[in-house]
């Protein structure tokens, strides 16, 4: 008897289709995957770039960008041994005033309305001009009318004059700084001029494969449930520090934290573990080495708690391991040393957006930023928000400003400085690579509400090059910009690191030479 016929579904090319619709639905929701996700205006999103029609860099294949990072160039930037010891204090930062002491209570509120607005002039000032570092990087300063770094000068001089001082800086982003680019550059720079005080805040666990930390070897136990920010949502939007909680009833789940550095990023001397305290909390026990510490997380009520232990400074193992009894939910762990130094935290999350840090607790976000003591608050978004051509900037300006407003009354007195996304670069209609519109549109949006609402503001895209810097990047060789036209290479985020530090030391010497 003859077999029916098979169904052309179920053939080898229809099984190839299939599977080619599988991928396109998991990049839809797939973590870290932005820039491959279909869009409207993006017909050929799914074809290898390599089968596109093709695009019109208008550059040569081996175009020039100018500059190299240079550490010595970049750190004998900002002012002088002689500077530091004649300038007194920084201007603008009160008599006898004590930033480790604390910031006081958090406000109330445990949500997000209404916004708070500083007020400014409506009238923005005329963009700064660009310089060139001796070794012949881009330096585009900062912008800061209203002297928001002043705090975080005033704590470098310090330390420059001797004072056992750890300067936080915490930048939050996406997917740029989930794998610690552009952050650990900076954070490479500025620990070797003012000392290096640790790796800082880092989650209890990987929210995705590829989130890391430089010189910090994390591994995990497969027991944990994670929660993000972005997705899976958990209800009660405490996400902790960075965005992400991690929870399990099992005993014998267990995170490691391991130190992999040389010069910088060898030591540690402290270790503070962020946790949640809860009705039915279990119990944790805290390791560093041979010493052990255990922790009970049972409370009345919900509650943001910190367990620490201390060793005398140099290498060591640091872990936590459950011991049952009830569920037990970590944020994070900071790893430092005794000042004088630096930390400088990635709180880098895939897919973020400034509407999404909306779905933070408030009241749970403020108490977590203030158990930190930061003297800088980095805020780096819009990388996300370029994938859609047509944003409305009223809203968009809107949800930035609510935010912006609402760490600056969480956190009186610390600094503030927002950086602008890269550009992005995308076809016109006759093929060429151009910058993507809506990257410019949320610049400038950016640059208002930093400026309206008392912040500095840094233009990235501007310092990258401006129209079509991208396309630039990409075409240079070697490569400063990846196949998406979206994110950097590695080189890439080494320069705008190194850019971004470049303009942080600009701003301190000036700050010097006011006095």
């Amino acid at each position: 008897m003859a077999q029916p016929p098979r169904s052309p579904l179920w053939s080898k090319t229809g099984r190839s289709l299939w599977m080619a619709v599988a991928a396109a639905v998991c990049l839809q929701v797939l973590p870290g995957a932005d820039a491959l996700r279909w869009m409207p205006e993006d017909p050929w999103a799914f074809v290898p770039r390599v089968f596109r029609p093709g695009a019109r860099a208008d550059v040569p294949e081996d175009a020039p960008i100018d500059g190299e990072v240079d550490d010595d160039a970049l750190l004998a930037l900002g002012p002088s041994a002689a500077q530091v010891a004649h300038g007194a204090e920084v201007e603008g930062e009160e008599e006898g005033a004590t930033p480790d002491a604390g910031l006081g209570p958090a406000p109330a509120s445990a949500d997000l309305e209404p916004s708070l607005v500083i007020a400014a002039d409506d009238g923005l000032p005329r963009p700064p001009r660009m310089g060139r570092t001796a070794g012949g990087l881009p330096l585009l300063p900062i912008e800061d009318p209203q002297g928001s770094l002043r705090r975080l000068y005033h704590r470098l001089a310090a330390i420059e004059r001797g004072e056992a001082h750890v300067v936080r800086v915490l930048h939050y982003g996406d997917s740029l700084l989930t794998g610690d680019y552009v952050t650990k550059t900076v954070r490479r720079l500025l620990q070797k001029r003012f000392g290096d005080a640790g790796h800082g805040f880092v989650l209890a666990g990987k929210p995705a494969p590829w989130y890391r930390r430089d010189k910090l070897h994390l591994t995990t136990s497969d027991d944990w449930e994670v929660y993000r920010l972005t997705k899976p949502k958990i209800r009660d939007g405490l996400y902790g520090l960075g965005g992400v909680t991690f929870l399990t009833h099992e005993a014998g789940a267990w995170v490691r934290f391991e130190p992999s550095g040389d010069d910088l990023g060898a030591a540690v001397s402290k270790m503070r573990v962020f946790y949640l305290a809860q009705p039915r909390g279990g119990r944790f026990e805290l390791k560093v080495d041979d010493r052990k510490i255990e922790v009970d997380t049972r409370a009345d009520a919900k509650v943001e708690r910190v367990a620490e232990i201390t060793v005398p400074d140099g290498p060591h193992v640091l872990g936590v391991r459950t011991l049952g009894h009830g569920e037990v939910r970590l944020f994070g762990a900071v790893l430092e040393r005794e000042g004088p130094g630096v930390t400088y935290d990635a709180l880098g999350l895939d897919g973020t957006r400034v509407r999404l840090l909306r779905k933070f607790n408030a009241e749970h976000w403020h108490t977590q930023l203030r158990q930190r003591r930061p003297d800088l608050l980095v805020l780096q978004y819009g990388t996300n928000e370029s994938q859609l051509a047509h944003l409305g900037m009223d809203a968009y300006k809107a949800d930035l400003t609510q935010i912006v407003g609402h760490l600056r009354a969480a956190l009186p007195g610390v600094g503030c400085l927002l950086v602008s996304p890269l550009d992005r670069a995308e076809k016109d209609e006759h093929g060429k690579l151009v910058t993507r519109p809506v990257v410019k549109r949320i610049v400038d949006a950016q640059r208002e509400v930093a400026l309206k609402q008392g912040c500095a503001f840094w233009n990235t895209w501007r310092a990258m090059g401006g129209e079509g810097s991208m396309a630039r990047w990409y075409k240079a060789r070697p490569s400063l910009g990846r196949g998406d036209l979206t994110h950097p290479t590695w080189r890439g985020a080494e320069r705008v690191g190194a850019m971004l530090f470049a303009a942080l030391m600009e701003g301190y010497r000036e700050a010097l030479a006011k006095r």
